[in-house]
This record gives structure tokens, sequence and C-alpha cells, in this order.
């Protein structure tokens, strides 16, 4: 075979591998959205798994001719989640750190196969169809939500929070559901207006973007409502510019269109939300200053204060949002609703500085990539429309709604949202064309860069099938306590035990399991005392691996009491008091354990 058939079965091989691997991108975000965004462990596996895959196959690609991506973009990049994942491994409770490193592994996956081997504005386009095709599918199980009042879900085994009447789709919160409609729907309306698509499918295009956008109002999410507003001024202010620079005479006839059809959508969207009193009634409150979100934000900054520097640990909020709660906040604060405090709590100034770089790097290749696709192409009478203006324009509206909406919710804590917009920024550090004359060093460099799919890639490949089987029997034992089935639940327990020691949440099912056998077993004492006795083991194992949690301490008195050992709860209530001493339901238990022991009560005899 000589040199030359060689080089041609080398392309095509890539190329079937580049398909494939935009194939395997489309079924990653499908299967995690599907799987409630992501949210445990369990259900954002199997995405990750699909996009390792994708990292494998980048061994096909490692030569393949390509447009150089943003060589500052890639290195704060590389900086900023290095820093992530490095604090995130040192963080004092393993199991918490785990879903903000593989977040990070997945989203680096996306992110550096867009930005190095998947350049092509059309293919780009094809899978953004794909996605708000999706988001119809999203909105359709949120108008069910929204008419019934119910939390329905598509996939029954699924339960989301009682959110009302609240649109959230597959997702469990409304306010995600809004974080991914706000980007899917400006990079639709980005396409429909600026991309050399046929006319039928632009159609089609509108009609998926106003769909996203009724999603959007019917979620509710008041910080949805301005972070959609606000990448909407984004899009129209560039899109006027771009007008402007081609022509004025366009400016003023299209500018004025749009600018009347913009009216004419925004009263009718006023119109159908007073039709809602419950919609209407949070679109009036989005400034509320009363919103608990504050108190939540005034103690990420106590938490912060304690480790300013790098922060106290990935997933910590969980402790110390308790710590620093007020009486108003019972439920458990597991986010700060802000990604910028929970960052800066968890991870310091230094990871704020990196993210900072980040975000303005990527912010200025956009920008550098719009007027190279737009401004001045545009004004050397090229055509108007472009496939890759329309990219770059959405992804610069995109990550504007992003900035907004960060204030008020923590999107980048869901996986689904990560990986779209892990999407955006590889489509900002790579615009999709090729620069005149690149130095023969960059193109090298490109070699390097992919070389982090196939070794993120594998690395990711190999804790899938390892974690997999302990995070499904995880949930199996949370979902048979949920349904007062004791013993599946302590089977499930154990066999997660067997392949996962680091999960504080199984020693938890199995100890609270232990309890309700323990309270089942009313006629034989001897079997009551090895129930709570072995729930008591379970618990300190747990404690051991998370001692600031104050579950572990409030279940150890509950266990204590019921034997008996009044005095070993008692220190175990101080320490759950301690580390939560705002919550009103464990004052409540602790008051009630006074009162067993003044009297005495207890369904055992003193253990000896």
């Amino acid at each position: 075979m000589s040199r030359t058939d060689s080089g041609k079965d080398a392309a095509s091989i890539s190329r079937i591998a580049e398909v494939f691997s935009a194939l395997l991108l489309a079924a990653a975000f499908g299967v995690i959205q599907a799987l409630i965004g992501g949210t445990r462990l369990l259900f954002s596996l199997p995405a990750y798994g699909l996009l390792a895959l994708i990292g494998l196959l980048a061994l096909f690609s490692l030569r393949r001719p390509k447009p150089l991506p943003d060589q500052l973009c890639l290195v704060s990049s590389a900086v900023f989640f290095g820093y992530i994942l490095g604090r995130a491994l040192l963080s004092p409770v393993d199991y918490l750190a785990r879903p903000d490193i593989y977040s990070v592994l997945g989203g680096l996956l996306v992110y550096f196969f867009v930005a190095s081997i998947f350049t092509e504005s059309k293919r780009r386009i094809w899978l953004l169809l794909f996605l708000l095709a999706a988001a119809m599918i999203h909105v359709l199980i949120g108008a069910i939500q929204f008419r019934s009042g119910e939390n329905f879900m598509l996939i029954p085994f699924l339960q989301r929070t009682d959110y009302g009447r609240r649109a959230s789709g597959f997702y469990v919160c409304p306010n995600h559901l809004a974080g991914l409609l706000e980007v899917l729907g400006v990079f639709g309306l980005s396409v429909v207006c600026w991309s050399r698509w046929p006319t039928w499918l632009k159609l089609l295009t509108a009609y998926a973007v106003g769909i996203c956008y009724l999603g959007v109002v019917l979620t509710g999410s008041r910080g949805g409502y301005l972070s959609t507003a606000t990448s909407l001024l984004v899009f129209g202010g560039l899109s006027l510019a771009l007008l402007h620079k081609a022509s004025t005479r366009l400016f003023w006839t299209i500018g004025g269109t749009a600018l009347l059809a913009a009216a004419v959508i925004g009263v009718t969207t006023i119109f159908l939300v007073q039709k809602s009193d419950y919609l209407s009634g949070r679109a009036q409150n989005i400034f509320e200053t009363t919103n608990m979100r504050v108190d939540l934000w005034k103690g990420a900054i106590k938490q912060w204060k304690l480790q300013p520097y790098v922060g106290t640990g990935s997933g910590t909020f969980l402790y110390y949002g308790r710590q620093f709660r007020t009486e108003r906040i019972q439920a458990d604060p597991v986010y700060v609703h802000n990604d910028y405090l929970q960052l800066l709590a968890e991870y310091g100034l230094i990871g704020v500085a990196f993210f900072v770089v980040f975000l303005g790097l990527h912010l200025r290749n956009g920008w550098t990539n719009f007027q190279r696709l737009g401004l001045k192409r545009v004004a050397v009478s090229l055509p108007i429309l472009s496939n890759g203006m329309a990219v770059q324009l959405g992804a610069l509206a995109a990550v504007s709604a992003y900035i907004v909406h960060s204030f008020f919710d923590f999107n980048l804590h869901i996986p689904a949202n990560v990986l779209l917009l892990a999407f955006v920024f590889g489509v900002l550090a790579n615009g999709g064309t090729q620069r005149e004359m690149e130095p023969a060093s960059a193109k090298r460099a490109l070699v390097g860069w992919r070389l982090f799919l196939p070794i993120i890639g594998l690395i990711v490949a190999i804790q899938c099938v390892r974690l997999l089987p302990g995070e499904y029997f995880t949930e199996r034992s949370r979902m048979a306590l949920r349904d007062n089935q004791p013993l599946s639940a302590v089977f499930f327990a154990i066999d997660g035990l067997d392949r996962e020691q680091k999960n504080p949440h199984l020693y938890q099912y199995l100890g609270s399991a232990r309890i309700e056998q323990g309270d089942a077993a009313t006629t034989d004492p001897g079997a009551r005392l090895y129930f709570y006795e072995a729930a008591i083991t379970a618990f300190e194992k747990g404690r051991a691996l998370a001692p600031r949690d104050k579950t572990f301490p409030v279940s150890l008195g509950l266990a204590y009491d019921e034997l008996g050992r009044f005095a070993e709860g008692e220190w175990m209530f101080n320490e759950a008091l301690a580390l939560d001493p705002r919550s009103t339901p464990t004052k409540q238990i602790y008051e009630a354990h006074l009162e067993h022991w003044r009297r005495g009560t207890t369904a055992l005899p003193p253990s000896k």
C-alpha cells in the first residue's frame, strides 16, 4: 500500500471517529438531562462514560488538520480546572468532592473535544438543533407539571422536589431547567437570524426557540427571567452592531423590524404571565430583598473567612451552611444559590482569581472571533449571513445569561448544565475558522492539547466502572428506606459497602435501616439490642468519614437513647447542636432526649 493510500485511510478513519464522537456527545447530553440533570453521581456516570469514549476516540484525530484554538484560552482552562481538581482531591470529605471532580473531568472532555476537534460550525449547529428538540420535550413535561400542579415525572422512578406548578421538565428544580432553556433559546435565535441554513429549517428552529422561552416563563425562575433578558439584550446589541457595520439601510430596516417584533413578543409575554396569578406574583418579586438567599450568601462569606486563600474544600458548604445559617432557613443549605460565593467559600481567592482569568480570556477570544467572522467580514461586503458567526454570537449571549444567573442559583453545580457550558466555552475558544499562516509550533501544540482527551477519557472510564456499582446500591438502599423496606435497605447497603467504603451515605442508610428493624422487633429484646448496636456501629463509621455532618451525631444520640445510654446520647446531641446551632428540628429532638432521660423511659434496659 502506498503512503498516499495509507494517509487516505487514516483520514477516513479519523472522519468516522469524529462523526461517531459527535453522536456520542449528543447521546451524553440527552442521557444526563433525562436523568434529573445528573444531580446524583449515579445519574451522571452513564453520560461521563459516553464522554470517556469520545476521549479515547480522539486518538484517531491527533494529527488531523483543524482550525487552531486560542492557546491562552486552553492554558487558562488547564490552570483553573487543574486547581479545582487539586483542591477537590485534597478536600476533607472524599465523597463530597466527587461531584465536582467528575463534573470537571466530564466538562473538560466536552471542552477539549469542541475546542480542538469538533470545530465545524455546521456540525455544531446540528448538535444545537438536537438539544433544541430535547428542550421541547422538557417543556412538554413542564407544561404538564404546570397545568396539574403535581410533581409529574416522565421516568417514574425519578422524583423531583415539590415545586408546585413550576415547570422543571426532566430536572428536579425549575431554576435548572431555566438555566438550560435560556442558553438553548438564545443559541437557536442566533441560528435563525444569522446562519445560512435553509428557510424551512430556520422556521422549525424558530418554533423550537419560542417553545424554549415559553418554558422559561413556566419555570417561574426569577433568576431565569433576569438572565434571559440579559442574553437577549446582548444578542440584540451585537446584532445591531453587525447590521450597522454592514449597511445603514439594513440597520434601520432590519433593526427597526426586530425591535418592533421584540416589543410585540414582550407585550404578549407580559399578557400571558398576567393571566396566571402564580407567575405574575413571582415576576413582580424578582428583586425581593427578604429572600433567604441573602442569608445563605452571608453564611458563605463567613465560611470563606475560615480559609480565605484556598477555601474549606469541595462540597463543604453543606456543613458550614448549617453552622452559619439563620433560624428561618431550616432546610439543609446544600448550595449557596450563588455560584461565585460557593466558589469563593470552597476554593478561596485563588480559585476565584483563576476563574476571572479563564472567563476574561474566553470572552476576549469570543469577541475577537465575532469581529473576524462578523464585523470585519461584512465591512468588505461579503455575505452577511454566516454559520460560524451565528454560533459565536450565540455563545457570547449564552455566557452573559450565566454570568447573571450564577448570582442567584447554582446551575454550575448541575452536571448537565456544566456540560452545556463546557460546549459554549469550547466554541468561544475556537471560532472554527483557520487563521492566516499558523506557525508550525502552534500546530504541534494542538496535538499536545488533544492528548488530554484520551488521558482524561481513560481515567473517567476506569472510575465509571469502579464507582457505578457502589452508587447503584446506594440509590437502591435509599429508595428501600423511602418505601419502608428496611431489610432490603440493609442488603443493598451491605452490597454497596462491599464495593465502596468511602461513601458516608451507605453507613447512614445501613444504620437507619437497623434502627427501623430494632423498632419493629417489639417482642424480642435481644433482637432489638442487636439492631440498635449494629446501627451505632454503622453510624460511627459514617461519622469517621464525615465528622462535620450533624446527621451522624443526631442518629447516634437517638440510638443511644433507645439503649438507655443517655449520657452518651447527651454527648452526641451536644455535638450536633454545635455543628448546627440554629436547626429547629435538632433542638426539638434534643428536648425530647432530655425528657426521656428525666423520665428514664427507654425501649430497652441499659446495656452492660
